[in-house]
């Protein structure tokens, strides 16, 4: 529970402050351009994923207890100098502190939670893993809203409070993780490098999966204005609505995954995932947008246990916090890399190429994975 508590408290700061707070404080009071703001954001992700893996190996060998406090300590550093120095060189140092304590997140409450549940219910337990991230990312930008209506100093205090709720957390809890088996350095590389070339099926799932979901987050906002009408403040909530529809829906998929096997809900979650994203932009009518739209969230509820069920039974117990560092390095540069395609193509080829774009990304995945890979990688291990 400790890991699940500290991951939604941290990601509740960071979507507070990348999707609300910064933007507007950057702006508005300390006087600094949207571009500036931008590249600040693309600070905190860059060194966020280039120190991800570093941070996965270090959990693995010591345990990710102090890592994780140390992290929290940075981003709390960070956080401050982005709100007390409002120059350009200290906003972008402050981001960049904010994505260096937030690099040994992910790979330690993985392993944490991964070490202590049988194979048979993995999927479960990583099902509340992606609840906490899910709740905490989502709820950070609404709340913050509202207090910085009170005051920007307010904010930044009341995410302050929120790093230190964090901070004690885990302080006070443990962090479970499997002893190496073997204590060289040399060989623990040489088992990594291959454990990473045994598993290259995987990667291109991991890269496509998150690069079609990168592909619709540049497009979704406007093209819910342009077709359907909707604000700013509609869309918020249709995002909420949706997101709310997925996590009621995570902890039953896992189980499901857990006892039926990954392969059922993450292929038919593929199949149902691209039929809805072929469809939806045909619908003409809100409702049936919305029926289409819940529909996919079912899909995301199954691939998102099934996927990650799939990748904690195929890697080594003791090296865990490693290579979740490195699968979610490769997702995070197949959604960069989605963005920028998505409005590529909506600029060339129309409002709705992104969404078949996307359609076809995931129904190769399920024709690539279907046709037997998926086996094969589990044989394998």
């Amino acid at each position: 529970m400790t890991p699940l508590l500290v991951l939604g408290l941290v990601e509740f700061v960071r979507g507070a402050l990348i999707f609300s707070l910064l933007p507007l404080y950057g702006q508005f009071a300390a006087g600094l351009s949207l571009a500036i703001v931008g590249t600040a954001i693309s600070v905190h992700y860059l060194l966020d994923n280039l120190l991800r893996i570093p941070a996965g190996w270090l959990t693995d060998r010591f345990g990710g207890k102090w890592f994780m406090a140390g992290g929290i300590v940075c981003s709390g550093l960070g956080m401050y100098l982005m709100y007390r120095h409002q120059s350009i060189v200290w906003f972008l140092v402050g981001a960049g502190l904010f994505g260096l304590g937030t690099a040994p997140l992910w790979p330690t409450v993985i392993a944490g939670v991964a070490a202590r549940m049988p194979l048979r219910q993995l999927g479960e337990a990583l099902s509340k893993v992606f609840m906490a991230w899910l709740i905490g990312a989502g709820l950070g930008p609404v709340v913050i809203n509202f207090v910085i209506g009170v005051s920007y100093s307010l904010a930044f205090a009341t995410l302050g409070g929120v790093l230190a709720l964090a901070l004690l957390i885990a302080m006070a809890g443990e962090f479970r993780r499997v002893e190496p088996k073997t204590k060289s350095m040399g060989q623990f590389f040489r088992e990594l490098g291959a454990e990473i070339a045994a598993l290259w099926m995987l990667y291109p799932g991991m890269f496509v999966q998150t690069m079609s979901i990168g592909v619709l987050m540049p497009i979704l906002a406007v093209y819910a204005r342009k077709v359907f009408g909707f604000s700013a403040e509609q869309f918020s909530y249709l995002l909420i609505g949706g997101g709310a529809f997925t996590v009621l829906l995570l902890i039953p998929a896992g189980k499901l995954a857990d006892r039926s096997g990954v392969k059922g809900p993450l292929i038919g979650g593929f199949v149902v995932a691209a039929l809805c994203l072929a469809v939806l932009p045909l619908q003409r009518t809100v409702l049936a947008a919305l029926a289409v739209g819940a529909c996919l969230g079912i899909a995301y509820s199954f691939i998102l246990p099934a996927w990650n069920g799939l990748q904690a039974r195929v890697v080594s117990p003791e090296k865990r916090g490693t290579m979740w560092a490195l699968f979610m390095t490769i997702e995070g540069v197949g959604t960069a890399t989605g963005a920028s395609l998505g409005g590529i193509f909506w600029d060339h080829f129309g409002p709705r190429s992104p969404f078949f774009v996307s359609a076809f990304v995931l129904a190769a995945m399920a024709v690539f994975y279907g046709a037997g890979n998926l086996d094969k990688l589990l044989r394998a291990r």
